[in-house]
């Protein structure tokens, strides 16, 4: 990711991204938290997707 970001902040013809306010080494700390926080989304999505639910028939007994 940070490498990426890095070539897309390099003048023209190859960069084409402007930060404003932010800056790489911001990026550098919070990506990381990002990046996991995805992550345990990402594994929260699949336990769901996974986890054992009654049928539909138990439920109308």
């Amino acid at each position: 990711m940070l490498g990426y970001e890095w070539i897309t902040l390099l003048p023209e013809p190859w960069g084409y991204f402007h930060y404003g306010w932010w800056d790489f080494t911001i990026s550098v700390l919070v990506n990381p938290f990002l990046l996991l926080i995805v992550a345990g989304f990402y594994k929260w999505v699949v336990w769901l997707e996974n986890k054992k639910t009654v049928p539909a028939e138990q439920q109308l007994q």
